[in-house]
């Protein structure tokens, strides 16, 4: 015995047996382990994701650690971070839903974390897409942090002057 996985593909190169090259799931051909473990678009919504998801539980629970937003670590599988959400910017932005965001306010840092686990050849064609998906809105975040402090001087501004306006108010409603 071989001691591989008996893949179409396997079966037609190897052994030579007549298969035909086809995935039985996605009938593409090619069904080979490459295929398997990360090309075939039946499993994209399931398995695919479900490891994805796995990944984007332990990063985020090492990061909720490592800034001390939970106290003790669980294992993965317990382990349910905060739902997918969209990152809300000032303007509309297709590529907003990255899997976590890291802004650190005090060193004036954002951290985009986009998860993925392609086969070995695609891994650089991935990374370049990602950097690009993600491109516009990472200056929205960068825009955005940097006017955080002006945006914040004005609310103070606003509720000291409002504030100051009820004491004054008050003060003159009130009997010697």
């Amino acid at each position: 015995m071989d001691e591989v996985i008996h893949t179409n593909n396997y079966q037609k190169y190897i052994i030579k047996d007549g298969t035909v090259d086809i995935c039985w799931a996605w009938h593409s051909p090619g069904e080979s382990i490459r295929h398997i473990i990360s090309d075939c678009g039946r499993l994209a919504n399931s398995e695919y994701l479900h490891r994805h998801n796995q990944v984007a539980k332990i990063i985020h629970q090492q990061l909720a650690l490592h800034y001390r937003l939970v106290e003790f670590e669980v294992p993965n599988y317990k382990y349910v971070p905060d739902p997918d959400r969209s990152t809300i910017t000032d303007r509309t932005i297709v590529a907003n839903k990255p899997d976590i965001v890291v802004i650190n306010r005090l060193a004036r840092r954002t951290v985009i974390i986009d998860i993925a686990i392609p086969h070995d050849e695609n891994l650089e064609k991935v990374e370049k897409d990602k950097q690009i998906k993600y491109l516009d809105l990472a200056y929205r975040v960068v825009d955005m942090r940097l006017a955080l402090c002006e945006r914040i001087k004005s609310l103070i501004q606003k509720a000291v002057l409002l504030d100051t306006a009820r004491i004054v108010r008050r003060f003159l409603s009130l009997e010697p």
